[in-house]
C-alpha cells in the first residue's frame, strides 16, 4: 500500500518532468551545428548560452533533422517547435513583403539591411500575416557575406561569361535573377545539390562561401565570384503558441536571448567577412572578382526584377526604409 508521502513524492516527480518538458525548446535549422562556419549554429548557440541558469533548457536540431522547410514552418505554427531558422522564401511564402530581402543589388550593405529591418512599419508589415498563422517573426539571422556566384566550370568575370552556365535556384526569385542575367537556371532542393552539380544538372548555384564551405561543395564548386547579388539571410521564427504561454519573466528572458543569438550572429559574421577569401583560397577554391564595370551591367538588368518581385506598395515600403536607413 502507497503511504502519503510516498504518493506526494511520486506526483512531485511527475510534476517535475513536466515542467523539465514544458521549460525545453527546440531550435530547428537547415545548417550543420557548426559555429565556426554557420552563422544559423552560431545563433543558436548564443541564443541558447544566454540561458544558462534559467529553468529553460536548450536543444539544436540542425540538418533539416525535425524536417524540410514546409514541415518546420507547420511545426512552429501549430507549437510543436518552438523556434526555427527558416529560409526567407519560407517566410515570405506567408508574408509577400518579406520577398524585399533577395532583391538583387538592392542593399549596399548587411549593415543597411539590419537598419532597415529595425524599422517599425517595416517589422509590423512584415510580421502580422506571419502572426496570423501562429508564428511570431523575430528578426533575420546572416548566414555569411552576401551572395556571391560558385560554379564548377570557369572563373567568371564578366556577364558573358555565364551565358553558357546552367546554375541550381533555390526558388523562382533566384531563378528569374539567372534568367535576367542571361544565363539559364533550374529549382533544385538543397539535398540534391551535391549530385546535381557533379553529373552536370547544374554548373554552380548562388550563394554565400559559407553554404559551400559547410555543405562540403568546395571540392568541385573551384570557382567563386563575389558578386554582392543579396545579403544571405534566414528568417527568425518563434512559435506564438509557445511564446504566449510564458510569463511575463520568461518571455524577458526569451527575448534577452533571441536578442543574444543577434549579436553573436553579427560577431561571428564580422570576423567572417575578414577571413573568408583566405579561407576559401585554402579549400582550393579560385576567387575572381568581377571585371570593372561588370556588376553595373548586372544592376541594370536585374533592377526591372525589383518592382516585379514585390508589390508596388511593398516595393515602396522597402525603397523608403531603405532612404531612412541612409
Amino acid at each position: 500500500m502507497k503511504t502519503l508521502a510516498t504518493l506526494l513524492t511520486a506526483s512531485a516527480l511527475t510534476l517535475g518532468v513536466t515542467c523539465a518538458q514544458a521549460a525545453e525548446i527546440k531550435i530547428a535549422m537547415n545548417s550543420v551545428d557548426d559555429p565556426a562556419n554557420s552563422g544559423e549554429a552560431t545563433f543558436a548557440h548564443g541564443f541558447a548560452d544566454a540561458l544558462e541558469g534559467t529553468d529553460f533548457t536548450v536543444e539544436i536540431y540542425p540538418s533539416e533533422t525535425l524536417g524540410k522547410e514546409k514541415e518546420r514552418l507547420d511545426q512552429v505554427s501549430s507549437g510543436l517547435l518552438e523556434i526555427n531558422l527558416a529560409a526567407a522564401s519560407t517566410a515570405y511564402s506567408v508574408s509577400p513583403v518579406l520577398k524585399g530581402l533577395t532583391l538583387p543589388f538592392f542593399f549596399d550593405s548587411n549593415e543597411q539591411l539590419d537598419k532597415i529591418m529595425s524599422e517599425d512599419a517595416m517589422m509590423e508589415k512584415a510580421s502580422a500575416p506571419l502572426l496570423d498563422l501562429g508564428v511570431r517573426f523575430a528578426g533575420i539571422n546572416f548566414i555569411g557575406t552576401p551572395m556571391g556566384i560558385h560554379n564548377a566550370k570557369k572563373p567568371i568575370s564578366t556577364v558573358a561569361d555565364m551565358a553558357d552556365l546552367r546554375f541550381r535556384a533555390l526558388n523562382p526569385e533566384q531563378l528569374n535573377l539567372m534568367e535576367a542575367l542571361g544565363s539559364n537556371g533550374t529549382v533544385i532542393a538543397w539535398a540534391e545539390v551535391a549530385n546535381a552539380i557533379q553529373t552536370g544538372v547544374a554548373d554552380g548555384y548562388f550563394n554565400p562561401p559559407s553554404s559551400a564551405i559547410r555543405g562540403g561543395h568546395t571540392g568541385f564548386l573551384t570557382n567563386y565570384t563575389p558578386a554582392d547579388l543579396f545579403p544571405s539571410t534566414r528568417a527568425i521564427m518563434v512559435s506564438d503558441d509557445w511564446y504566449s504561454s510564458l510569463s511575463e519573466e520568461e518571455q524577458g528572458q526569451i527575448d534577452a536571448a533571441l536578442e543574444a543569438g543577434l549579436e553573436a550572429n553579427r560577431a561571428w559574421l564580422a570576423e567572417w567577412t575578414t577571413e573568408i577569401a583566405e579561407r576559401q583560397e585554402e579549400l582550393g577554391v579560385t576567387i575572381t572578382p568581377l571585371a570593372e564595370g561588370e556588376r553595373d551591367k548586372m544592376i541594370e538588368m536585374a533592377a526591372p526584377l525589383w518592382e516585379t518581385q514585390v508589390s508596388a506598395e511593398d516595393f515602396q515600403l522597402w525603397t523608403d526604409a531603405k532612404a531612412a536607413a541612409e
